[in-house]
Parts: C-alpha cells; sequence; structure tokens
C-alpha cells in the first residue's frame, strides 16, 4: 500500500525542528562556533581613534566584551545622572593571592583621551591572542572602570550634570557616580589603582604621573606608589624620550583626601595618576595612555607579591584596628549624626550600637573632655576594619588639611568621642534609621 505525507505534514515537520538536533531524525546539538581571539598588540595601536568617540558609542561597543570567555564580570555597576549605565569590566580568577589592577577613566568629562584608552585596554584584553593575555591573567587580575562621567562627557564640561567636580567628592560622596566609584573599588579590592586624567599641557612635557601625597597613607602603600610611579615614567620615557613624561607638581591639593589618587591609597592600595598633555593630537594622547596603562600592567605582572603585600599589609592593619583610637562614639540625638551614617555607609563601613549602659574610656575629639559612661543605643564607629585610616579622616579632617571636605562631623558641631579602650557594641548599620 503506498503511503502519501500530505504537503502540510512535511511543512511541519521542517518548521518544527523535528529533523533537526534534537527531533525525531537527529539529537545532535547545536554547533558552537568558538569565541574568536583576533586581535594583537598592533591592532591596540592602528585602531587609535582620531576624535574622541562618544559616550553612547563606548557604551555600545564595552558592551560587547561580555561576549568574551575572558571575562569574569561585565557589570553595570550603575547610572549617572542622566541614567547612562556605568561599567565595569572585569578578567581574571580573582584568585586572593593575586593582585588586581584596576583602572578607573575621565572622572572629568573634559578629558576625554582616557575613556578611549581604557576602552581600547579591556578590548585588548578582551579579544589578544591567549599566548599574549592568558600569561598576565595568571599574574594579576583586571578591572576596568571604562567612563565614570559619561554625562560630563556629551556635555563637554569637568564636571557631571550637577556640576560637581568627581574628583573631589571621594570623602563627602554626594554624588551617584562617586557613590558607584567606592562600589566598584570595594568589589574588586584593587592592590594597585590608576586615575586616568589629562592636564593642559606645558612646553615639552606631554605626560605626568603621580604618586599619592597624603601622609596618612600606611608606609607600605606609599613607598610601593612610588616605586611604581618611577618604574613606569622610565618604562614611557624610553619610547617617547627622556624628560617628556616626568612626574606631576605638588599643588595645594597634594595631600586632599577628596582627591581619588590619596583617598583610595589611604584605603589601602597603591595608586598612581595619569595626565596626559591636551596639546598634543588625540590620536597621541590615547596611544599615550594606553601605553601607560600597559607599563603599569607589565609593571605589577614582574612583581605581583609586592604590590599585594602592600595592599595586605594595609588591610591587616585595618583589621587590628587603631592602638590609640579603637572607636568614635556618637549618639543618634545628634542632628549630625544622619548625614554622619550616610557617609559611613556610603563609605562601605560597619557602624554598631552599644547594647547597654557601659563605661568606657574616653576623650571630646574637639575639646578632650572626659567621659565615663554613654547611654544604650549609642552609635559605635570600630576601628578594627579595613580601611581604618579613612575613618580617621572622615570624622576628624578638617578643611585646613583638606580643602574639599567641609562637612565633617566635627565641622558641623557634633559632639563626637574618641573612645581610648575597646567597647562592646553589636553591628548595625541601619541604626538610628539613617543607613
Amino acid at each position: 500500500m503506498k503511503i502519501t505525507v500530505p504537503a502540510s505534514l512535511i511543512f511541519f515537520i521542517i518548521t518544527t525542528g523535528c529533523i533537526g538536533p534534537g527531533g525525531f531524525f537527529g539529537d545532535d546539538e547545536p554547533e558552537i562556533i568558538p569565541f574568536e581571539f583576533d586581535l594583537t598588540l598592533d591592532d591596540l595601536w592602528n585602531d587609535i581613534p582620531l576624535n574622541q568617540t562618544s559616550a553612547s558609542d563606548i557604551i555600545n561597543m564595552t558592551y560587547e566584551f561580555d561576549k568574551s570567555p575572558r571575562v569574569t564580570n561585565l557589570t553595570e555597576i550603575g547610572y549617572s545622572i542622566n541614567n547612562q549605565p556605568l561599567l565595569l569590566v572585569e578578567f581574571g580568577d580573582y584568585d586572593p593571592a593575586v593582585p588586581t589592577v584596576y583602572f578607573v577613566a575621565a572622572q572629568h568629562g573634559n578629558e576625554p583621551a582616557s575613556v578611549d584608552s581604557a576602552y581600547l585596554l579591556a578590548r585588548h584584553f578582551a579579544r589578544a591572542s591567549p599566548e599574549e593575555i592568558d600569561p598576565i591573567l595568571e599574574k594579576i587580575n583586571l578591572a576596568v572602570f571604562v567612563m565614570v562621567n559619561p554625562d560630563g562627557r556629551d556635555n563637554g564640561t569637568r564636571g557631571n550634570s550637577n556640576g560637581t567636580d568627581l574628583n573631589r567628592d571621594h570623602m563627602k560622596l554626594l554624588e551617584p557616580e562617586g557613590k558607584v566609584m567606592h562600589e566598584a573599588f570595594h568589589k574588586v579590592h584593587p592592590s594597585v589603582t590608576v586615575d586616568m586624567h589629562e592636564f593642559g599641557g606645558v612646553g615639552t612635557i606631554i605626560f605626568q604621573v603621580a604618586a599619592p601625597q597624603n601622609p596618612v597613607t600606611h608606609q607600605d602603600v606609599l613607598a610601593a606608589s612610588y616605586v611604581l610611579e618611577s618604574d613606569v615614567i622610565e618604562a614611557i620615557n624610553e619610547e617617547w624620550g627622556f624628560g617628556s613624561v616626568t612626574n606631576y607638581p605638588p599643588t595645594t591639593s597634594s595631600q586632599d583626601s577628596s582627591i581619588h589618587r590619596n583617598h583610595f591609597a589611604v584605603h589601602g592600595s597603591v595608586s598612581l595618576l595619569f595626565e596626559s598633555a591636551v596639546s598634543e593630537e588625540y590620536s597621541e594622547r590615547v596611544r599615550l595612555q594606553s601605553w601607560a596603562s600597559l607599563a603599569v600592567i607589565d609593571e605589577v605582572a614582574d612583581d605581583p607579591d609586592y604590590y599585594l603585600d602592600a595592599r595586605q599589609s594595609s588591610d591587616e592593619e585595618g583589621q587590628e584596628g587603631n592602638d590609640i583610637v579603637h572607636a568614635y562614639l556618637i549618639e543618634c540625638s545628634d542632628p549630625a549624626t544622619t548625614e554622619t551614617l550616610r557617609i559611613l555607609k556610603d563609605h562601605g563601613f560597619d557602624v554598631g550600637y552599644k547594647p547597654d549602659e557601659e563605661s568606657v574610656t574616653s576623650i571630646h575629639y574637639e575639646t578632650f573632655l572626659p567621659r565615663s559612661a554613654f547611654p544604650n543605643g549609642t552609635v559605635v564607629i570600630p576601628m578594627d576594619q579595613i580601611g581604618w585610616r579613612v575613618l580617621g579622616e572622615l570624622m576628624e579632617y578638617t578643611s585646613a588639611k583638606d580643602q574639599h571636605y567641609t562637612n565633617s562631623p566635627k565641622e558641623r558641631g557634633q559632639d563626637a568621642w574618641r573612645a581610648l579602650e575597646s567597647v562592646n557594641y553589636e553591628i548595625d548599620n541601619d541604626i538610628c534609621n539613617a543607613a
């Protein structure tokens, strides 16, 4: 007997995939096309743009990195005031025995070359040959915050859409972009941080590098920062000519903790500032920033334990706390407490409370008057946590030391006390309903 299959049934079989993978006539898995690592170092130099890339194009191109199996995370870690995504790209397996190198581009929107350079750096690590990149990622992790201030880039302004200089907001953390920078920093926990900028350009100097200059910084972190600064300057001058690249001259704000390189050095990360001269052609500025970035990576990869140890020394000190000031004590009834707790939370610090009335050896940190007891619920800001040096800056820094941090608890007249001995406390970041 002859069996006739209706044409409609044949069409149904074909369109429903019954003769394809997993169908009636086969169970082969769909072919997986492997990711192609198709870039060389020459491609990095050949693809440098002649003019700045728009913020939207940078964002859209950065999303493409998610296709690379080498990218550990591509995170929309936050949003700008104008709701543009702030993208963090991470490479490596984040073995705690390996240092993380972290690049932050363009806090200032009118310093554009750093963004194109950061994008090219991330692209290179996402797509370059395994022979070139994999040995590096065995020695370091890499994180790139491709563009901190997309609104400023769109507007051609130094500040964000509120007109705030983000590189003077690292103490107050008033702006969303600043809060995101701190969230990203704590997420990747870098041993080395690089802040990428541009400057007006003076004479024959085409590039400047600066280490942190705040003396509060842990001595190992400060020393490693100056070693890295010197090595990077030497490496870049081998290509551009001795004297074209130099250290950034001290300024009136050299010790300012509101500035990125100083702030995160105090927090425990070896830190550098990049400044390319806008007097140079745009492509040359991007090339300089890219070259300097690779120089940092090469130097850290050559001696990863040195930079990891500097960070760990600072962290271990933080876990032990300060031998002199064990904690700060403030009360929920103080009008300044709400803003203090907001700042501490945005900085990632834990706060707690005293569960009962207790006598504590303490002094008022402005008048130095002693106090013997504190009521139930007194807020405790313990110093035995990573970054305790920043805590000291937040609680006691004055405008005489830091021209941009003008809302410290002390300057708000807060009734705060130094606890000179250990304090019984329980962690509660929601205390006073302010966090």
